[in-house]
């Protein structure tokens, strides 16, 4: 009589600690699942603020360019400019959870590319290439991190957000910051005509790519692509009649610009469809 308690009490201890164990381990995997959870979140902050950041730099890089090549009315709209990305960079501090050494270069450049001490045109372009070159490699960096493409097959498209998109738009920034500068200036030279027609090969080769790849995206109807095409061959259509077939350009600055604007605009509405699509997958 007592080895048959002594075998039950064993029994029901056996089957307790099974039972502990059980729910502990319940309960490290929902944990574990909330912490990924989070740091997706975290992340995905990380690529906003950093697309944010990106798409102020090149307002910045434009902008600063018609200022230097003869544009005094652009003052205003580059201060306003500056104070806007102080702002997102104060914020993106905030955020910093890896690629530590990346962010910070992107937050020492800054602190001295803000103070405007730069007088070359051609000097201040190459600056603000190399600042946001080394934000794009940072956001692609970070998107390869979070890549959620072999989780959910309708994400597959993010490679080519993170490629041609992203890309085609920095083409449209370069281009947008060249055709300021010679509208300020009302002229332009044999090797600026040259460059401003190598990005404009660019943008019409990346975005063409993009454009055909999201269409055929299970959320290709989520985009506003026919919005975006249309802007981008528009944009397209002033660099080839306002710039390159005249080499006085009669066109002015800020209306080249805000033409420019449209076109990058839309293009960066890609990237934030595609933040919002990871931000539904990363929840679930």
């Amino acid at each position: 009589m007592f080895a048959f308690i002594t075998h039950y009490a064993l029994l029901l201890v056996l089957l307790a600690s099974s039972f502990f164990l059980f729910s502990l381990f319940i309960f490290l995997h929902q944990l574990r699942l909330r912490q990924t959870q989070q740091l997706k979140q975290l992340r995905l902050q990380q690529l906003g603020k950093l697309r944010e950041i990106i798409a102020g730099l090149q307002r910045h890089r434009g902008l600063s360019n018609g200022l230097l090549s003869g544009d005094a009315s652009l003052q205003g709209d580059l201060d306003a400019t500056r104070r806007k990305l102080d702002q997102q960079i104060q914020e993106a501090k905030k955020r910093v959870n890896s690629h530590q050494d990346s962010w910070n270069n992107l937050f020492d450049h800054w602190s001295r590319l803000r103070e405007g001490r730069i007088q070359q045109a051609e000097n201040n372009l190459a600056q603000h290439h190399l600042i946001i070159r080394n934000s794009i490699f940072l956001l692609q960096d970070l998107a390869i991190n979070l890549d959620l493409t072999g989780e959910d097959s309708n994400l597959a498209f993010l490679t080519c957000i993170w490629q041609d998109v992203i890309q085609a738009a920095e083409w449209a920034g370069q281009a947008r910051a060249l055709g300021t500068g010679i509208a300020a200036a009302h002229k332009s030279s044999a090797e600026q005509r040259i460059r401003l027609r190598f990005l404009y090969h660019k943008i019409q080769e990346l975005s063409g790519q993009a454009f055909a790849t999201l269409q055929q995206s299970d959320l290709g109807r989520s985009f506003s692509l026919g919005r975006c095409q249309a802007s981008v061959n528009q944009f397209l259509h002033c660099i080839e009649q306002d710039l390159l077939a005249d080499e006085e350009p009669k066109t002015s600055a800020r209306v080249y610009f805000q033409q420019a604007t449209q076109a990058i605009d839309q293009l960066f509405s890609l990237v934030d469809s595609s933040l919002e699509a990871l931000q539904t997958s990363a929840r679930t």
